[in-house]
């Protein structure tokens, strides 16, 4: 009798610990189940995993918190940091359309220095559809291509601010694959150059330029830039965070007499940006 006994109570402890063990087993697949979801520090939610990616440059490599798109490829915000470097803005090389022109005035205020480096067209626009082709003004006043002018001086870092110019005659394919190819001109001209991508500000409310520039164009435009960006790796600077107001307009306080251009106050906060987020 107490035989039988023991051997049930034997059994009812193996039963209560595989009840145990199946329950176990359950959580975990739950907890599987929901790892596509995640929420960032801010309490962003985000559908999809957030991964690591590990971006190399001519100072080692840098751990980036990349935001996982449906497709797999993540958008690489430009790292901040929490201490400013003024000498790493003066140290970047801009290719800019010329409504940020007013970044070489910024610049020469502080002296021969600075080793910043404006790049602009010769005028005619910098249109992002056909970029990779067209001349820029190099600091010695010739006119090639971005991608011969970064052959001859292996920037360091350089930043893209363009997309505006012939926007409404672009479509969105047009768009993605010049600024696509400018980018892939670059690298193979100087493979250790960092490249920083910009969204862009607006127009102001009452804009007059002929251009066919509205804030929902330049809103569509700048999605295309991360797109740009996820496809090709490139770091991603969102500069119409702060240039555009909450109607997407460009904000007030920055502009210039055309509407369009960013004064020296929208300047000053661009160098700001860079002087806290750099690679």
């Amino acid at each position: 009798m107490k035989d039988r006994l023991a051997n049930l109570k034997n059994l009812l402890w193996a039963a209560a610990i595989l009840l145990c063990l199946v329950a176990v087993l359950v959580g975990l697949i739950f907890a599987m189940s929901q790892k596509n979801t995640a929420e960032r520090p801010d309490g962003t939610l985000v559908l999809g995993q957030i991964e690591r990616a590990s971006l190399k440059n001519s100072g080692g490599s840098r751990d980036v918190i990349g935001m996982e798109t449906a497709a797999g490829a993540a958008l690489n915000i430009l790292p901040e940091s929490s201490k400013g470097n003024l000498e790493s803005v003066f140290g970047m090389t801009f290719l800019c359309d010329r409504t940020v022109q007013g970044l070489r005035t910024y610049a020469s205020q502080y002296g021969d220095g600075v080793s910043a480096q404006i790049w602009t067209d010769d005028g005619g626009g910098l249109p992002a559809k056909n970029a990779a082709e067209t001349s820029i003004v190099f600091y010695d006043g010739s006119l090639i291509t971005a991608a011969n002018a970064a052959m001859v001086t292996r920037p360091k870092t350089m930043v893209l601010y363009l997309g505006g110019d012939g926007l409404a005659d672009t479509s969105e394919q047009e768009f993605i694959d010049g600024y696509t190819a400018l980018i892939d001109s670059i690298r193979s001209a100087s493979p250790a150059t960092q490249i920083i991508v910009c969204s862009i500000g607006s127009v102001s409310s009452n804009y007059q330029g002929g251009d066919g520039l509205d804030p929902q164009l330049i809103s569509r435009a700048n999605g295309w830039i991360r797109q740009v960006c996820i496809n090709t790796g490139a770091y991603y600077a969102d500069l119409a965070a702060f240039l555009n107001d909450e109607y997407g307009f460009l904000s007030d306080a920055f502009l210039m007499p055309d509407g369009r251009s960013i004064a020296a106050a929208g300047i000053a906060l661009i160098v700001d940006y860079f002087r806290f987020h750099y690679v």
